[in-house]
């Protein structure tokens, strides 16, 4: 019975199907998401156009990588703020965030307040599941303060949730509470892929489509500056040779208004 099960495990190819499965997700994204790139391309342009920074932020758990990924990193769009705030974050530890501080009532408020964010901004909210009470109170404020806020997440795991306690009290999702939203499809439990000879399934995806769509889209924005007679400035490599001194250029721009510099 041992040899005859362990030679049916060998023949599984959970490193295969996984790749498949993402490679799934992204085709769906791929086919259905083209307009709402196109508007949310348009509207972070602009802003670029106008002078402004992008506010990029993930509250909430492993969300902050979302925002965290972008920051002084080489082909990424310079004229950004990542909000990384690492009390909602993992960095002082996963269970007092995702269990606590992403319950917090007003903590979202302290945030918004602390980086300005204000009319004719643009944030891109990014949260997978889409239903914790800090970002729906970030996406709210922003949006009372003049803000347009798009947001990358997956409303189908944002309709199967249904424990209230990790839930704003208004019981709205991301996606209602946006401006514009683009679907990450990320399924609902988060893991992707089931095998009769485990308990549960294995192999979640949040992070990784919430980043694919996050790259997509300032890959779009770029070019949608330039379309538009900007030049958009892209952080280089620090690791070579006058790459320091290209990126302090712009950073003297920036320099105090982006908080996570």
């Amino acid at each position: 019975m041992y040899i005859r099960m362990m030679k049916g495990l060998n023949a599984l190819n959970p490193y295969s199907d996984y790749l498949d499965g993402i490679i799934g997700l992204v085709e769906q994204i791929k086919t259905t998401q083209a307009e709402r790139f196109a508007q949310a391309a348009e509207k972070l342009s602009d802003a670029v156009i106008a002078g402004k920074l992008i506010y990029l932020w993930g509250p909430g758990g492993h969300s902050s990588i979302f925002a965290e990924d972008a920051m002084y990193r080489k082909g990424e769009l310079a004229a950004v703020c990542p909000i990384y705030d690492p009390n909602i974050s993992l960095s002082h530890g996963a269970a007092r965030e995702i269990n606590n501080m992403e319950r917090v009532k007003g903590f979202a408020e302290v945030i918004v307040k602390y980086h300005g964010i204000g009319e004719g901004d643009v944030v891109v909210m990014g949260s997978a599941y889409g239903i914790n009470p800090v970002v729906i109170e970030a996406t709210l404020l922003c949006r009372q303060r003049g803000a347009y806020v798009i947001a990358v997440t997956s409303p189908s795991f944002s309709n199967q949730s249904t424990f209230t306690g990790g839930r704003h009290k208004s019981g709205m999702n991301l996606y209602d509470a946006a401006d514009l939203y683009i679907d990450s499809f990320v399924p609902y439990g988060d893991a992707i892929l089931s095998y009769e000879e485990l308990d549960a399934k294995i192999a979640p995806v949040a992070t990784i489509m919430q980043a694919i769509v996050l790259k997509a889209l300032m890959a779009e924005t770029m070019m949608a500056v330039k379309r538009k007679g900007g030049d958009p400035f892209v952080w280089t490599n620090s690791l070579q040779a006058g790459g320091i001194e290209a990126n302090s250029a712009y950073m003297k721009q920036i320099w105090g208004k982006v908080k996570s510099m």
